[in-house]
């Protein structure tokens, strides 16, 4: 039996953009962009763990406005066409750099991923992106939570409390058309509570929510075990806090895995790299330039110099931190079950897009945490809150 359990929980939102107004849309490309950085990298690491039965439990929020875009047959459409436009330039980027080994190689790199994206969204998931992550949930292996209705900060509306009863009934009724059940947990909005927001949550039967750590130690009266176990409202669900230490390790700007000078630059981008006329085709309408997600460089240092980006070595790194991470997990869990006497559970919360948009790496990073957790280890055990809830 393990001494402790780890809950990694991935929040995935973003505003709701969609202008049938105008043939391309700017802020349109913050959704076009996470699909093919985040969304699918993380459906392909769940892919082939399920694939090599390997044993893993992730938590994702998947908001009303998230889920909203991803069934829109409109933004479906444009994500098609804007890949194929990414295909193209990969493939002229390919003839330009067919001089240079170096940046060939990493032309070739996207050509191929590109091509591997558009083939999951098309082919394997029929643009479908809400089934595919509803497959995982009823596979046992993922357990999806809500959010508020439109993400509205919820502290804000406190005044207006049928306000902040229509976001959190709406939200599980748009829970309940995405995925065919009620939702278990939800992700507060900035994981903002205020006391009595509970009572709407018992209302639409929402178990348990996420609260920033100084939501819990701050409490009155403080809790015994501080954030490393659950603490119940008066009206029922419970509240989980976040862990700090393993939130430093991946948020932290000086500490954290995602600075490593290995890892890709997220700000060299070949949309403002490249000589305009060359790149003008593919940036916006008015000739402004934008990010294309091709990037050729790694973060290196804290200088405007920056090497080439070599993705081999950026795995290595992804697989060194993971053993990194799973290391301090598996030490501090051996330290709370001494001081607590019972399971500790330490809840892992971040923003799904840092993991593949923002840390181009991280689904590696992810895959290799799971896959090292399930074999390379027995201290503790991932587990969803909700599981952890049924078990005690």
């Amino acid at each position: 039996m393990p001494l402790g359990y780890v809950a990694p929980i991935l929040h995935a939102h973003l505003p709701f953009v969609r202008h049938p107004e105008y043939p391309e849309f700017l802020e349109e490309d913050w959704f076009y962009e996470a699909i093919t950085e985040t969304y699918l990298p993380l459906l392909d690491m769940m892919e082939g763990l399920v694939r090599d039965g390997v044993p893993f439990r992730l938590t994702m929020s998947l908001t009303p406005p998230l889920c909203a875009m991803m069934r829109d047959p409109m933004l479906q459409d444009r994500y098609i066409h804007g890949l194929e436009r990414l295909l193209e330039l990969t493939a002229k980027e390919l003839d330009r750099t067919r001089h240079d080994p170096t940046f060939h190689e990493l032309a070739r790199f996207y050509h191929d991923r590109l091509h591997h994206s558009r083939q999951m969204f098309c082919d394997r998931y029929r643009r479908d992106l809400v089934g595919a992550f509803r497959k995982f949930q009823d596979a046992g292996v993922l357990e999806i939570i809500t959010c508020g209705a439109t993400h509205g900060f919820l502290p804000l509306m406190r005044e207006f409390p049928q306000a902040v009863r229509a976001q959190i009934q709406v939200a599980r009724n748009d829970y309940r058309t995405c995925f065919g059940r009620d939702p278990r947990g939800i992700w507060l909005p900035e994981c903002a509570y205020y006391p009595g927001l509970e009572n709407h949550l018992q209302e639409a039967e929402i178990r348990w929510f996420i609260l920033d750590a100084h939501g819990v130690l701050y409490a009155e009266p403080r809790p015994a075990y501080g954030v490393f176990a659950p603490l119940f409202t008066q009206a029922g669900p419970a509240a989980f806090g976040r862990d700090i230490e393993s939130s430093k390790q991946v948020w932290s700007a000086e500490e954290g895995y995602p600075g490593d000078g290995d890892y890709r630059d997220f700000y060299r981008d070949c949309g403002f790299d490249l000589e305009y006329d060359y790149i003008r085709p593919y940036i916006q309408p008015n000739g402004m330039r934008k990010f294309t997600g091709l990037k050729y460089y790694r973060i290196t240092g804290k200088t405007p110099h920056k090497e080439p980006y070599r993705p081999w070595v950026a795995r290595e790194r992804a697989a060194q931190h993971a053993g990194n991470f799973m290391f301090n997990r598996e030490k501090q869990v051996e330290h709370l079950r001494r001081m607590m006497g019972a399971e500790p559970i330490v809840v892992c919360p971040y923003d799904a897009e840092l993991y593949g948009h923002w840390w181009y790496e991280g689904p590696m990073f992810l895959d290799y945490l799971f896959r090292k957790t399930a074999y390379d280890q027995k201290t503790f055990a991932m587990i969803t809150p909700s599981e952890f809830l049924e078990r005690h």
